[in-house]
């Protein structure tokens, strides 16, 4: 066999290998390193209600005239991370967007004034668990509320098994996507969806997941003095990418369909929503 020709079957060999040789996941922050960190959520609700609704007085029929209301967040943050010592290292959290539109049968609905976000900085520390802190305890409301809506576009926790994993291999965990909360019927976001991650493929420094959803609900609670049942499913499918040498995701897109029916006393309805997820991560060295 030619050398080139023994060359690129010895590369071809080694890739596979990699690929197949099982990898233990961890999400965490590297120190002197910069996360970039763009990402948008929406919700796109419809809700049908026939007779009274819960806490109201008068009736009301919306067959023929659904609400529908659509949300939609974004986010722009990047984390800067300094070098390590004693064990732990400095963090600044920098704002750079954060807006949200909503609209109600297509015409754009007031919004409450938004947290000054853009261009705010918060300094804060990782320690050697991976956790992060940061230095809001003195901080006013408005500056604890900005640094909520700042961080609510970072990736989420994922609890990778403690074992290495394969491809094929999965791993799930309760999330809590389905961001619905109407107190008026019972319903709020104490219902989690699990979200299972299977790890389809490793090419280079890239992991593969498909990402599967599913929602399921049948209780009754009393919302406003009175009983009201909820019957509840929801489905959805995703992807993400995963960057192996750096710990820490490169993309993610996901969405899951809800579909809720609520039956009370002179009340019946039926709320149908999707939650969809896009975002990107890009991770470079160098950080404070």
């Amino acid at each position: 066999m030619p050398k080139t020709s023994l060359l690129i079957v010895l590369v071809l060999l080694s890739a596979i290998a990699k690929a197949q040789k099982p990898l233990l996941f961890k999400i965490k922050y590297l120190p002197a390193h910069t996360y970039e960190i763009v990402s948008k959520d929406s919700m796109d609700l419809k809700v049908i209600l026939i007779g009274q609704s819960v806490g109201a007085e008068k009736k009301a029929d919306m067959t023929d005239h659904p609400l529908i209301m659509v949300v939609t967040t974004e986010w722009g943050t990047t984390l800067k991370a300094d070098a390590m010592t004693a064990g732990r290292f400095p963090v600044a959290l920098i704002g750079r967007k954060f807006s949200t539109k909503t609209t109600l049968n297509g015409a754009e609905a007031p919004m409450h004034p938004m947290p000054p976000v853009e261009g705010m900085r918060v300094n804060g520390k990782i320690d050697a668990a991976g956790k992060m802190s940061l230095d809001t305890a003195t901080a006013a409301d408005d500056v604890k509320n900005a640094v909520t809506h700042l961080t609510g576009g970072m990736p989420k926790h994922l609890n990778f098994p403690d074992r290495p994993m394969k491809v094929g291999d999965t791993f799930s965990q309760d999330e809590d996507v389905n961001a619905m909360n109407m107190p008026d019927f019972g319903i709020d976001m104490n219902y989690p969806t699990k979200v299972t991650y299977k790890l389809i493929a490793i090419k280079g420094n890239l992991a593969y997941f498909d990402i599967t959803s599913a929602f399921s609900l049948n209780v009754e609670k009393e919302a406003q003095g009175k009983m009201v049942k909820l019957i509840g499913t929801g489905t959805g499918t995703g992807k993400m990418e995963y960057f192996i040498d750096k710990s820490y995701p490169k993309s993610t897109v996901n969405a899951t369909e809800y579909m809720l029916e609520i039956t009370g006393p002179n009340t019946k309805g039926n709320l149908k929503w999707i939650v969809s997820k896009e975002a990107k991560y890009v991770v470079t060295k160098g950080g404070l």
